[in-house]
């Protein structure tokens, strides 16, 4: 294969050996032509399923695989655990054409160090395959997006309280408390003595295990049973 001069090499001098596994002809026709033509990588072989690219990695020990997630018997996020089983020094880079967090996820989970779409710029593709081979994650911006939208959801989720009953009038107090109105406020509007609102939030306190009215309230927006 020519080598485009000044291009980079792995740490033997030899350009860095690429796996595509891809379901569509196509595809890996397109990025066999474009990967060959960047001068530091060899295209060494191409799977048409998970099961194909896992059985071609073992046999050719390819430096990087680009693996699709959606293939025929066995899927890429799979394909990338058996993979890495086996040749932990393989690196994979998932390209795919899906970018919410329960595909984006699981790939990285996997095993993954890169994550970029068919859609992306072709340099951005030759980019994350490069610092795949060195180690090092990239993310394709979109996927990036599904990551931190998952973890953020994650940590809401985590600080959700343990499901907790209410009496109807722990609830109503609860929605007052929601509102901002004060104890005496409260007791007025329920038509209940001011002293009986305080027993009302020292056990709804107590309940969804916080320290005072404030986490209260935020911990039960959370738990979407009240609206700030």
């Amino acid at each position: 294969m020519s080598r485009h001069p000044g291009a980079r090499t792995g740490a033997t001098g030899r350009p860095y050996r690429v796996l595509i596994a891809d379901d569509e002809a196509v595809v890996r026709e397109t990025l066999s032509v474009y990967l060959a033509s960047a001068g530091d990588m060899e295209v060494v072989g191409t799977a048409a399923d998970g099961r194909g690219a896992v059985q071609m990695a073992a046999n050719l020990r390819p430096d990087i695989v680009l693996m699709d997630i959606q293939m025929p018997r066995v899927d890429g996020v799979e394909a990338t655990a058996e993979l890495l089983r086996i040749l932990p020094a393989t690196q994979v880079v998932m390209i795919t054409t899906f970018t919410t967090a329960d595909a984006v996820v699981p790939a990285l989970r996997a095993g993954a160090l890169g994550y970029v779409l068919k859609s992306d710029p072709p340099e951005r593709i030759l980019t994350t395959v490069r610092r795949a081979v060195s180690g090092k994650t990239e993310l394709s911006p979109t996927a990036l997006d599904a990551v931190v939208g998952h973890l953020r959801e994650s940590d809401r989720r985590d600080e959700l309280p343990p499901a907790v009953t209410l009496t109807t009038r722990e609830a109503e107090v609860l929605r007052h408390l929601a509102t901002g109105c004060r104890n005496k406020e409260i007791a007025d509007t329920l038509g209940i003595t001011e002293k009986s609102v305080k027993q009302h939030v020292t056990h709804l306190v107590s309940k969804f295990g916080v320290r005072d009215r404030l986490q209260l309230v935020i911990a039960a927006h959370r738990a979407g049973m009240v609206e700030l």
